[in-house]
């Protein structure tokens, strides 16, 4: 992606231009609400450094941008991406000096790290930013997956560790009032809770490993409250509306993923990462034992393709029924017929993957998701997120009286207690059913349960 500051009808805007997956370029234009005739072009380019760090603007996460807008004073944007001017009254000026996302500070290097090592050994302390920079990079690394490091890495070395060291706190004198403001200000920047969980989550895993190596004697965020779990209330469609998004994506790229998503609860990785040999056509099954990430590795966009699933739980097999065949079918007829017509310019590269382009490309997690949002938007389907769709299908078994235990492998969770958590409360049979007892009981009719008394 690119950022560039540009004029346009007397006001400074962004201009973030990015590629799209199926070829060309998409241009969104963020208005800073800087006049061009006011003295203060320093500050909108300011803005756009603010706008181009890592993370900050994501095309295909409207949700994560919009906060990221938020913070800076910024208009959001609304479903359709276009700034949403009425959220906020036109003549109100932002302030000078908005709330920074990230940070300008350069993340450590190598030789940085290696710095730090050695103050750590030798008992000298060090800024508590390094501290976590030379932690996740260098010790925590090799103990998680890549995507997670990716994520991790990225949250750290432009969030948590800049407010750190721009307030001039150290490791061995970081106290427990220190970590309670850095979420007290995060949270005023509109983060849930959950996310608030991480960040905290993040400081003390790093904090810990200092206590075990002695660096420090007291793991200081012990002593402070983690922010408490927000429940779960995912969105998800009912079987009319799953039924009308199928005719919508009929004959399109995006009908695979939507279709393994809603009747199979797949990931989208795990969509991605399916393979023509995990798929038995004799026995009608297919395993799911691959997947396929996307992620930022050392300042790089990778895909990562692993032989691995999200837990043990999650390398599945599940019955394929004879629509879903005759799709895969179709899907392999066709991939024959690109390859022959594309001849030497078809992308070998993924061949065994099942879900690609004409021209033999991988289909991205990321792509379904913009893709997705884009389908729904144009077609005036009721907006949810692709990861929805697995939720779509919990609460369909669960509604229809499939045993929680079925819904879990079904699903892949690693305990059922996630299940449970999850999806319990969507779960409204039980309750009619209670209610039948009760006024049956009131009313002296027989519920069928034999208990039934005629009241006098």
């Amino acid at each position: 992606m690119t950022f560039n500051l540009r004029e346009k009808h007397g006001e400074y805007y962004c201009v973030v231009t990015y590629h799209l997956p199926v070829g060309g370029r998409k241009e969104r234009w963020v208005p800073l609400r800087i006049s061009t005739d006011e003295d203060r072009k320093k500050e909108a380019k300011a803005l756009v450094g603010e706008l181009s760090q890592p993370g900050a603007f994501d095309p295909n996460d409207l949700e994560r941008t919009n906060q990221t807008l938020k913070v800076l004073g910024l208009f959001p944007f609304d479903e359709n991406w276009r700034p949403d001017r009425s959220s906020e009254p036109k003549s109100e000026k932002p302030k000078k000096g908005r709330p920074k996302v990230f940070t300008q500070e350069k993340p450590l290097q190598k030789q940085g790290f290696q710095e730090v090592a050695e103050a750590l050994r030798h008992g000298h302390d060090v800024r508590f930013g390094d501290y976590l920079n030379y932690f996740i990079n260098v010790i925590h690394r090799e103990e998680v997956s890549e995507v997670t490091y990716a994520s991790e890495a990225t949250v750290i070395s432009h969030k948590i560790a800049p407010w750190f060291n721009g307030k001039g706190k150290s490791l061995k004198k970081l106290k427990p009032e220190d970590i309670e403001d850095f979420l007290n200000e995060q949270r005023n920047t509109g983060l849930s809770n959950n996310s608030l969980r991480h960040l905290y989550g993040y400081i003390r895993v790093a904090l810990q490993y200092a206590f075990k190596r002695a660096y420090i004697d007291l793991n200081v965020a012990d002593r402070v409250d983690k922010p408490k779990k927000n429940e779960f209330h995912g969105s998800f469609y009912n079987d009319e509306e799953l039924k009308l998004l199928f005719k919508v994506v009929e004959g399109t790229h995006l009908e695979f993923a939507v279709r393994m998503a809603a009747i199979y609860g797949l990931r989208r990785e795990e969509i991605v990462g399916i393979k023509w040999d995990a798929i038995d056509f004799q026995y009608k099954t297919i395993t799911i034992a691959h997947t396929v990430s996307e992620a930022m590795l050392d300042g790089k966009y990778t895909i990562l393709l692993k032989d691995t699933t999200k837990n043990k739980s999650s390398f599945r097999t599940l019955p394929l029924s004879d629509e879903t065949m005759d799709m895969l079918l179709s899907m392999k007829e066709k991939e024959e017929k690109m390859k022959a017509l594309f001849g030497n310019r078809y992308n070998h590269k993924y061949d065994g993957y099942v879900y690609v382009f004409e021209n033999g490309d991988l289909i991205r997690p990321n792509w379904i998701s913009y893709q997705f949002n884009k389908t729904l938007s144009e077609n005036g389907l009721r907006h949810i997120r692709f990861h929805d769709l697995r939720h779509s299908c919990a609460t369909l078994l669960r509604h229809e009286g499939v045993p929680m235990e079925e819904i879990q492998k079904w699903l892949g969770h690693s305990t059922l207690l996630t299940t449970e958590q999850i999806y319990a409360h969507y779960d409204e049979s039980g309750k009619s059913k209670t209610l039948e007892t009760i006024t049956g009981a009131l009313s002296g009719k027989d519920t069928g349960n034999g208990n039934s008394k005629t009241m006098e």
